[in-house]
């Protein structure tokens, strides 16, 4: 369907937000989530036609240092309505991946907001980019994590409160991200509340956004309605620099035992390992196993629509 009014949507930027994309966490406002695309029953239409094993359908406990209690379910046969029931009255966290750049109800909304953010920082050279739907309970919360991608959260239903911290440490370790981009673990990483008193702290209604530097740990924690947003994960020359780094470090201190420092990725050394990253990305494209998997979690729960938190366990055998 042609979206004959993506021209009355947009964002508005201050000096100081413009300064700080990128650089700084900040926050701006937009009227995105005004738009029809973001209803139930347009979120409902696109669960059934988006394709199943691009969704992802978990749930978490009520301890924010304990990651592991992250897991998947299984939607089973139920409707989309169904299952956006299941989210409001529930504890669930969907994740629609791609939605907003495959699907073509959400595309022109796509190419708009990334044209904002072009229009804020002239700078910004995107390689590839990919944003999904969120879709979460009440009282949903995602852990501690760090992404490999430069990503901003744009908010349209729901009030979810958003912590996000330094990209050193203590927040995070060089280590974590090296297994991360090794595909030893997930991006969930340790965390501490005792940080939460460095954190920036935003609490997203309707119509904000908010943006952090790149590798900056965050975390959510949804405090009213069905929480609804969108998250855009841009490849930038920025993040494919500071991660060949990374991953170089990786490979060094697990196949030689160094214990590598970490370079500005345009240093001499820097480069060095971006090239040492590109040559065993290229090979292992070319002779390593197409397809590793990240660690992921085998589904523990079926989503039905009366149950309490919105979800029954399987019964172990």
């Amino acid at each position: 369907m042609l979206d004959t009014y993506i021209d009355q949507f947009t964002s508005q930027w201050s000096a100081e937000a413009r300064k700080d994309f990128r650089q700084k966490p900040m926050a701006i406002r937009h009227n995105y989530h005004e738009h029809q695309a973001f209803s139930d029953m347009a979120l409902a239409e696109l669960l059934e036609r988006h394709p199943r094993d691009m969704v992802d359908f978990c749930t978490m406990g009520e301890d924010a240092t304990d990651r592991d209690s992250w897991r998947a379910g299984d939607p089973g046969d139920l409707t989309g309505m169904e299952l956006i029931e299941a989210v409001r009255n529930g504890k669930l966290w969907i994740n629609i991946r791609g939605a907003m750049n495959l699907d073509a109800l959400y595309r022109p909304i796509y190419d708009s907001m990334m044209d904002d953010m072009k229009k804020a920082d002239k700078t910004l050279r995107p390689g590839t980019a990919e944003a999904g739907i969120l879709i979460s309970s009440p009282t949903a919360q995602v852990f501690l994590h760090s992404d490999i991608s430069e990503t901003m959260l744009w908010h349209m239903r729901g009030i979810k409160r958003f912590r996000t911290y330094k990209p050193q440490l203590p927040y995070l370790r060089d280590l974590d991200m090296e297994a991360v981009l090794l595909e030893e673990q997930t991006e969930d990483i340790p965390y501490n509340p005792e940080w939460d008193a460095d954190a920036f702290t935003v609490d997203l209604h309707p119509g904000m956004a908010t943006n952090w530097p790149l590798h900056g740990p965050h975390r959510i924690e949804n405090q009213s309605g069905l929480n609804v947003s969108v998250p855009f994960e841009i490849s930038t020359p920025e993040s494919r620099a500071r991660n060949g780094v990374l991953f170089a470090n990786g490979i060094l201190r697990r196949k030689l035992g160094w214990s590598p420092e970490t370079q500005s990725p345009y240093s001499l050394a820097g480069m060095a390992k971006r090239l040492l990253s590109k040559s065993i990305k290229l090979h292992k494209q070319l002779f390593g196993r197409k397809d590793v998997p990240m660690p992921c979690s085998e589904q523990t729960f079926d989503i039905t629509k009366d149950a309490p938190d919105g979800f029954v366990d399987r019964k172990v055998a």
